[in-house]
């Protein structure tokens, strides 16, 4: 192909994955983001000083609290994620073509396997830290790799603000540097003293949420099931997920046969990856590694935490697409589109109907009509949508008591003849199912009930 032509090809990657980060754009919140609209349209002091109980740090918070500014709607609020997942593309692109200076085709290739990674689209719509995150750990490895270390130390300050995981990549790149570089060590050193200093002043706050994260176990016991999967099957779930997108099936045989199918494909894949093997591997697993050490002490093994491994997927699967290309780049297209396809069309799989749910209480609300939660205040949703809404919790601590939700009860108006009634987060904060005994008790009878996918069943019951 001509250099001209190449010339446009990489902007040609970058408008695909742009159509593919606009799919379904418009979904509802879910309950993270209306957390970080709600706590991202606070004062700067504020969202510097007043977020004990958020264990995250303050960057992405400070730039939301400007965008909101222009616009409160979902497409405007994720826009900034998908920028950033878009120049990600870019700077793996150029990654590319320092490793692999010899192809040409290489660049490309990695920038579009990045653009249809259905983990990156996914993150892309999503109105949190972790689109800049992943981007973040790929200009920081960039420049590591070219041994910039003083840029390094700016970029990794930029990754600790804006996210706690990025102590991993830190870690890494620590690991790599003492084994297989030792180079500049006066620059490296000094580099890793600027970041230290730089991060000083947030790190009485970070020991505030520490404390409060440690202490959630105590008052909200099962909530770290929520937050992380066990250690033993933390590192399969994280590579699958990492590889194939946050997708699963009804059909648990199919379901079984397609994380089989992606195993294969992926290992495979890292068997044809010769080059700067010791590099990629490391940026791969060694995260993944100390994020399940990490959880043995403070469980957060989510695959999201670990994004930025992606692009170092990406790097090693390119190396086999060079050498094998109609049987790999096939085999990873597949993939793609599945993972694409199943997310774009099934409901469950997308972001929480809270906007839905929310609308269809407004139009129920009456004098006489209630809404009730099982926890021990509103969800953030419900001030993100509609504030004004009056939402009642029925509980005081978890998990919920015979006692506890009568007390509430007892203490609705008497006016109030119709109660909404709220299952999400039913089984961590009522497990032992005595909400339903207790509205009998009071004499209330579920007349009714509606699902909404993520929010859950929300049953109406009328005395």
């Amino acid at each position: 192909m001509a250099k001209p032509i190449r010339r446009y090809l990489i902007f040609l990657i970058l408008a695909l994955g742009l159509a593919l980060r606009l799919v379904n754009l418009s979904q509802s919140f879910w309950l993270d983001e209306a957390t970080q609209g709600q706590l991202s349209a606070l004062s700067l002091s504020q969202i510097w000083f007043g977020r004990g109980g958020d264990f995250h740090p303050p960057l992405y918070y400070l730039f939301s609290h400007y965008w909101l500014l222009v616009s409160h709607s979902e497409v405007w609020l994720r826009f900034p994620s998908i920028i950033f997942s878009l120049v990600n593309i870019y700077i793996l692109y150029l990654f590319a073509k320092l490793l692999f200076k010899t192809s040409v085709w290489a660049p490309y290739l990695a920038a579009f396997l990045l653009a249809i990674a259905p983990f990156s689209i996914y993150y892309s719509q999503e109105f949190r830290s972790y689109s800049l995150l992943c981007l973040l750990g790929t200009l920081s490895m960039y420049f590591f790799y070219r041994r910039r270390y003083f840029t390094v130390a700016f970029v990794n300050t930029l990754a600790v603000y804006t996210h706690y995981a990025a102590v991993f990549f830190i870690v890494t790149q620590f690991v790599i540097w003492f084994i297989y570089f030792r180079d500049r060590h006066r620059q490296f050193f000094l580099s890793q003293l600027i970041l230290v200093i730089l991060y000083l002043p947030w790190l009485p706050q970070f020991l505030r949420q520490l404390h409060s994260g440690i202490s959630i176990k105590n008052y909200f016991p099962g909530w770290y099931q929520v937050l992380s999967v066990a250690p033993l099957k933390a590192f399969p779930v994280v590579l699958f997920k990492i590889a194939a997108g946050r997708i699963d099936f009804l059909n648990r045989y199919l379901y079984g046969l397609y994380i089989v199918s992606v195993f294969a494909i992926v290992f495979s894949g890292l068997l044809f990856a010769p080059k700067f093997r010791y590099f990629l591997l490391s940026w791969l697993f060694l995260p993944v590694f100390l994020l399940i050490i990490i959880s043995l002490a403070l469980p957060q093994t989510q695959p999201f935490r670990v994004i930025f491994i992606l692009p170092a997927l990406v790097l090693l699967l390119t190396q086999a697409c060079l050498r094998f290309p109609r049987l790999f780049i096939t085999l990873l297209l597949y993939i793609a589109l599945v993972g694409n396809i199943t997310y774009f069309t099934r409901p469950r799989l997308q972001r929480e109907q809270w906007r839905q749910a929310i609308s269809y209480l407004q139009s129920r609300a009456a004098p006489t009509t209630l809404v009730a939660v099982k926890f021990t205040a509103k969800f953030s949703p419900f001030y993100w949508y509609d504030p004004s809404l009056p939402v009642a919790p029925l509980v005081s601590a978890y998990p919920a008591g015979s006692a506890d939700l009568a007390a509430h009860l007892s203490a609705l108006p008497p006016s109030v003849r119709s109660l909404y009634v709220l299952d999400y987060l039913g089984d961590l904060t009522d497990p032992r199912h005595l909400t339903a005994p207790a509205l009998t008790a009071a004499g209330f009878s579920e007349v009714s009930a509606q699902d909404f996918s993520g929010v859950g069943i929300i049953r109406l019951y009328e005395r």
